[in-house]
């Protein structure tokens, strides 16, 4: 069992990496390597799962990710923003390979349709977290707990 978890520790820090990537090289995607590592810390190793929670930069992206399975709309703006950037420079420099620029327009349009069919996180929803006698918890849940 101490394999798997290491394992599983092993591939998040895999995914970290692609995501850190993604940061510096135009049109690779982050936040999708960093949800995949956060699935993979939740396997393999609470530290890092912990660490990935209260990043200051992925942090509250991922919590959102986590408790509502959705993304907040300026995020939504930005992401679906900047894939048509960057899949209009490509598509513009693949105008004359009509297959693979049918293939990039079909995969641009499904992350898309990704994007924006996932659930909206309320205006006022909070991502904070706090932490209650060693257990790290969402603020509304810290809330609830002391009153």
């Amino acid at each position: 069992m101490r394999i798997g978890r290491r394992l599983w520790a092993g591939l998040g820090l895999v995914f970290v990496g692609l995501g850190m990537v993604g940061v510096v090289v135009p049109g690779m995607p982050t936040t999708v390597f960093m949800i995949l590592a956060l699935y993979c810390f939740k396997r393999g190793s609470k530290k890092f799962e912990d660490w990935l929670l209260n990043h200051r930069v992925f942090g509250p992206t991922l919590r959102d990710w986590e408790r509502y399975k959705g993304m907040r709309k300026r995020t939504k703006i930005v992401a679906v923003s900047m894939l048509w950037v960057f899949l209009g420079v490509s598509l513009f420099f693949l105008r004359h390979k009509p297959v693979v620029f049918t293939i990039v327009m079909a995969c641009g349009a499904w992350v898309t349709w990704y994007i924006l069919s996932r659930p909206t996180v309320p205006v006022g929803a909070s991502s904070a977290l706090v932490e209650i006698a060693g257990t790290t918890v969402e603020c509304d849940e810290a809330q609830r707990a002391a009153g």
